[in-house]
């Protein structure tokens, strides 16, 4: 995982255009076009009343190709983050989305006070289910029709994750190294 920078734009954007496999699952319904995703990309932290919203890259370990995007948000109670990715794919089955949460957890916990983290999964998405479960978040509610999506109504689950509880698990992590530098934009 990294921030995302401007270039990760056209390698998303071939992962993601009219792959339904994916977008059935996510709130948005995709990009237009490469150029869609540039702004997006271009800044990988931005800093709100509630903390700030990581835009992250996955990366494969073994090529360093791009794989998928993950967003780690602080933009509403301080101390509560949300998570939400999603992976190409060809990337998918190779645990890229369960160690990404891993890290995400382990940035939010250690690093940036969080106290709790929660995801938003529409119902009937199991894989994403079971990557979320396998990191220790925990099914809270069921929240039938809570989002739009395609003109109609779509069930979502909600999954949360404590401090506490992560700090009960300690799930093995990877590191090769661990180093978190802040760096202040220029303007």
């Amino acid at each position: 995982m990294r921030p995302h920078r401007r270039e990760d734009a056209l390698p998303a954007y071939e992962l993601l255009a009219g792959r339904d496999e994916i977008l059935r699952w996510l709130v948005w319904d995709g990009p237009g076009s490469s150029e869609e995703l540039e702004d997006y990309y271009a800044r990988g932290v931005l800093h709100g009343e509630g903390g700030p919203e990581l835009r992250l890259a996955l990366e494969e370990r073994a090529s360093g190709r791009f794989a998928g995007s993950f967003a780690l948000r602080f933009t509403g109670h301080a101390g509560q983050g949300d998570v939400g990715y999603w992976i190409g794919l060809s990337f998918q089955r190779k645990g890229l989305g369960s160690e990404a949460v891993r890290l995400a957890s382990h940035l939010a916990f250690r690093h940036l006070g969080a106290h709790s983290l929660y995801a938003w999964v529409f119902v009937g998405n199991e894989p994403s289910r079971r990557v979320l479960e396998r990191n220790g978040f925990t099914l809270s509610r069921t929240v039938p029709g809570r989002i739009q999506k395609r003109g109609a109504r779509v069930d979502e689950w909600h999954f949360v994750l404590l401090a506490s509880e992560w700090r009960r698990l300690a799930l093995p992590l990877a590191l090769r190294e661990e180093a978190v530098v802040w760096e202040e934009e220029r303007l």
